[in-house]
């Protein structure tokens, strides 16, 4: 052993208590007797006292697993994916329906829906309601709805249109004409709507027999009409509680209750009497995005080939 080797000594004190043991240690470690086969080695042992970790900072932490595998997505791409695996369930779902009534078997509609996963039209009422509701804050002042023009079409240019009961008026494409249902997505170059199911899904198919529907019919679901060469049709309906009355048809039913009295009158519900007011849309004029038309200003002139 050479020198008084206080580095050895100050790393073995932290593996023996003992300073006898130590010194055997550094003797036999540097011992220049023994066999040849002999290694000159220091032996340290385990300390079985618990010793504080020191705490990295934030450069020296591996945060690496913290990262989760999968990303979360964008509300329009998973919006987007939604749609496109609707529609192909549904295409497969009309399939299925061909072959069936092919072979004549009676098969359980419902059944398949729920297989499917095809939206239902009655789960999208309550979103045409909040439209609705919104289209009549919009188009009221102070409370009050408005009924001039001029005052209700650069609203309406302007305004939001998912949620809205759209019915395809007219089309190049006469297999949509009739189509209507409420508007789910209001995209750039089509409006995607869900529309109802059997007699229900066109305008103008009341009494028909179920059993001369298409497959397409029958299922309802979402469906994609292009707005390029096609008129749309839609209603906004007026409050009830609307104060803007006209003064004339007060004065009329107060003549009325005078001259025939109030038995003679007919009694009638007012709330099952709804007013509103229809109005259409070219397609080819609403062929942008709602945010992006929020902040355009329309001019007024003349379109060619509307259809």
């Amino acid at each position: 052993m050479s020198g008084t080797n206080e580095l050895e000594k100050h790393l073995l004190t932290r593996c023996y208590d003992s300073h006898h043991e130590i010194l055997q240690v550094l003797e036999s470690r540097y011992s220049t007797e023994g066999s040849a086969s002999s290694k000159s080695n220091i032996y340290f042992k385990s300390n079985d006292e618990p010793f504080k970790k020191r705490k990295l900072n934030l450069l020296q932490q591996d945060n690496s697993c913290d990262i989760p595998v999968i990303r979360k997505q964008s509300t329009r791409k998973e919006l987007k994916e939604y749609m496109n695996k609707t529609l192909t369930n549904q295409r497969k779902l009309i399939k299925k329906v061909q072959r069936l009534r092919k072979t004549g078997k009676p098969f359980d509609l419902q059944d398949y829906l729920d297989r499917y996963n095809v939206p239902k039209f009655e789960n999208f009422i309550q979103m045409n309601q909040l439209w609705q509701s919104y289209i009549q804050n919009i188009l009221s002042y102070d409370g009050k709805f408005q009924f001039q023009i001029s005052n209700i079409l650069p609203k309406l240019v302007n305004a939001d249109f998912n949620g809205c009961f759209i019915t395809v008026l007219q089309s190049r494409n006469t297999n949509v004409v009739g189509t209507r249902g409420i508007v789910v997505w209001d995209s750039q170059h089509s409006f995607i709507v869900v529309t109802p199911r059997g007699e229900d899904s066109r305008e103008w198919t009341d009494g028909r027999d179920v059993n001369f529907l298409s497959p397409t019919e029958l299922i309802g679901g979402f469906k994609v009409i292009p707005k390029q060469h096609t008129m749309f049709g839609f209603e906004i309906i007026v409050p009830h509680n609307n104060n803007n009355n006209n003064k004339e048809e007060e004065e009329e039913d107060n003549v009325l209750e005078r001259e025939h009295g109030e038995n003679d009158l007919v009694e009638g519900n007012d709330d099952d009497f709804v007013e509103s007011i229809a109005f259409t849309i070219i397609g080819s004029r609403f062929e942008l995005r709602s945010v992006d038309r929020s902040s355009k200003k329309f001019k007024n002139h003349p379109i060619q080939d509307v259809l």
